[in-house]
C-alpha cells in the first residue's frame, strides 16, 4: 500500500507559507512554520535552492521562491486536469461494463455533461457534451447532490422546479431526500427511466482537481436491470478507484 513521503509533503509546505506569509522569509522562521529543527530545515530549503525553486538574498539571507514552481503550474494547468480524467475514466467505466458511460458536473440547476463515451453496442445511450440535463432525474445528478453536505443538498433541492422529465420522474421534494440519502448509504445512486424513457443510468460523484464530477454508467433499461448487480459493483470499484 502505499505511504506518505514526509520530505515530499515538507517541501509543498514551504510554498503553501510562502504564499500564506507572502514575504521572504528566513530559515529560522521557516522552521518555526514548519516546526522543523533548524539544521532540517536548512537541508531542505538547500535542496529546493539547488532545484532552482528557491532563491536566497545575498545580503540579507532571506529566502523567497523563484518563478519556476509558477511556470510549471501554468504550463500543467494549460492542459484541462478534468478533461483527462474524464478521458481515462469513462474509458474504463465502458470497457468494464459495455454501456455508454458519461461525466457531468453542476451548471445551476442542471447537471452539464463535460465528457461521454459511447458503447459500441448497437443499442446505446449517448449524450453530446455540452447538454444539460435535469438535477432530480438523472444519475449524475442524483450522485452529485449525494456528494454535497446535507444542509446543503437539502438548500439545493428544495429550489430545484422538479421538472417532470418522464412519467416516472421524481417530483417530491422529501421522497428526492429520501433517495438521496439511500443511495449516499448505498454508494452509488440510480435514475431509472426518470431522466428518459427507457433508459437506466448508476452514477457516482466525488471531487476532481477542485470540482464536484459525477460519472455514470447508462443503457437501455432492460440490459441495466439484468445486469444490475455486475454494473453496481463495477461503478462501486470506480467510486474507490477515482475518487
Amino acid at each position: 500500500m502505499p505511504q506518505a513521503v514526509p520530505t515530499a509533503q515538507r517541501a509543498l509546505q514551504v510554498f503553501e507559507v510562502f504564499a500564506r506569509e507572502g514575504r521572504p522569509l528566513t530559515n529560522a522562521e521557516l522552521a518555526r512554520y514548519l516546526e522543523l529543527a533548524d539544521s532540517s530545515c536548512s537541508d531542505l530549503l538547500f535542496s529546493l535552492r539547488e532545484a532552482g525553486y528557491l532563491l536566497r538574498m545575498p545580503k540579507s539571507r532571506y529566502f523567497y521562491p523563484t518563478s519556476r514552481f509558477h511556470d510549471l503550474s501554468q504550463r500543467i494547468a494549460a492542459t484541462d486536469p478534468l478533461q483527462a480524467f474524464a478521458a481515462e475514466a469513462l474509458e474504463l467505466l465502458t470497457k468494464r461494463t459495455g454501456e455508454s458511460s458519461l461525466c457531468g458536473h453542476l451548471e445551476g440547476n442542471s447537471v452539464k455533461i463535460f465528457a461521454c463515451q459511447e458503447s459500441e453496442r448497437a443499442l446505446r445511450y449517448v449524450l453530446r457534451p455540452g447538454t444539460e440535463v435535469e438535477v432530480h432525474s438523472t444519475a449524475l445528478g442524483k450522485a452529485l447532490l449525494g456528494a454535497m453536505p446535507a444542509a446543503q443538498r437539502d438548500a439545493f433541492i428544495d429550489q430545484l422546479p422538479m421538472t417532470q422529465v418522464t412519467a416516472t420522474t421524481l417530483q417530491d421534494r422529501k421522497a428526492l431526500k429520501d433517495e438521496i440519502e439511500a443511495g449516499a448509504q448505498r454508494g452509488w445512486f440510480l435514475a431509472r427511466e426518470e431522466g428518459a424513457e427507457g433508459v437506466t443510468a448508476l452514477g457516482i460523484a466525488g471531487d476532481v482537481s477542485g470540482r464536484l464530477t459525477a460519472l455514470s454508467v447508462v443503457g437501455p433499461t432492460q440490459r441495466m436491470d439484468k445486469n444490475m448487480s455486475i454494473y453496481a459493483e463495477a461503478i462501486l470499484a470506480a467510486r474507490r478507484e477515482f475518487f
